[in-house]
């Protein structure tokens, strides 16, 4: 029988698939075994056939994936009568054990793509018969805020929840109902660029400028370091995984040329901070206003 590794930074998603499996179970007190345990009872389960039913599945949930080695090697030779899921909060893809997994038995679920969040709100707001101003929109959005590591799909539909309690959402709802996640984040200043969202990215400098007052070289720098990476992709016509970066880091969706433009920027906007002949508030917004011109 098969097995599959779920795996994600999106537990909303994890756990709906885990329900869904769970639905398709006949006779589960039978035929569904929920555990993260390997012992004499799990290796018993796998090896009988299925009753008052047409398949036996297991859930098996780990923290990382090299917890469940016993079991991957036990099925691999006689716990052949059910289907194994597993569930890992880890899962290292360089591991031997990760490679032992056919791509097709590999179920990833990581954070939505921003236009797929934005519809999934509306949808929702105009499901719960509900108006929003764009206003408030945006302002929901920002407050949110889905990219940040600590916000997934459960906070913003608790938010969802209580905005939609009103049926004309206002700013003002919005601002009372809504527990503000937003903070300072460095890689969304390129994100808002490139979106043109250009008030938004002078907030979130001034969100940096009041967490880390002292720290506008590192922030340029690290800037720097996402052209950097967007100039070699142009240049080599290679992907970031190609280039070993993380595929959630977010860089310029620009030509070589406006890359190297804004490298040229940002490096001397750092060299005149560190000479003292930029303020560095001013500095940082000086080339944001440039590099939103590119």
């Amino acid at each position: 029988m098969p097995k599959y590794l779920i795996y994600g930074e999106e537990p909303y998603l994890i756990d709906k698939f885990r329900e869904e499996l769970t639905k398709k179970v006949e006779t589960p007190e039978f035929n569904l075994l929920d555990t993260n345990e390997f012992g004499e009872t799990e290796k018993a389960f796998l090896c009988q056939y299925p009753l008052l039913g047409d398949k036996k599945i297991m859930i098996f949930r780990a923290g990382k994936l090299t917890e469940c080695t016993e079991l991957i090697e036990f099925i691999a030779v006689q716990g052949k009568r059910a289907e194994v899921y597993i569930f890992c909060d880890e899962a290292d893809r360089r591991t031997k054990i990760f490679k032992s997994f056919k791509k097709e038995e590999i179920k990833v679920y990581n954070k939505l793509p921003q236009e797929t969040l934005e519809k999934t709100i509306t949808q929702y707001i105009k499901k719960a018969g509900c108006e929003i101003t764009s206003e408030a929109y945006r302002l929901f959005l920002q407050l949110v805020n889905y990219d940040s590591e600590d916000t997934n799909l459960y906070d913003v539909l608790h938010s969802l929840k209580r905005v939609c309690a009103v049926k004309k959402i206002t700013k003002d709802v919005v601002e009372s109902m809504v527990m503000d996640r937003e903070k300072e984040d460095i890689f969304s200043l390129i994100r808002l660029i490139m979106n043109r969202q250009y008030g938004d990215v002078f907030r979130q400098a001034d969100l940096l400028l009041r967490s880390q007052p002292n720290n506008v070289v590192g922030i340029l720098s690290l800037l720097l370091r996402s052209y950097r990476i967007a100039y070699k992709m142009q240049r080599c016509n290679c992907s970031m995984q190609e280039l070993g970066i993380n595929y959630r880091t977010f860089v310029p969706r620009l030509s070589a040329e406006q890359c190297s433009q804004a490298m040229d920027i940002l490096d001397g906007a750092v060299n005149k901070v560190k000479r003292g002949f930029y303020k560095p508030e001013i500095a940082l917004k000086t080339v944001l206003a440039k590099l939103c011109e590119l």
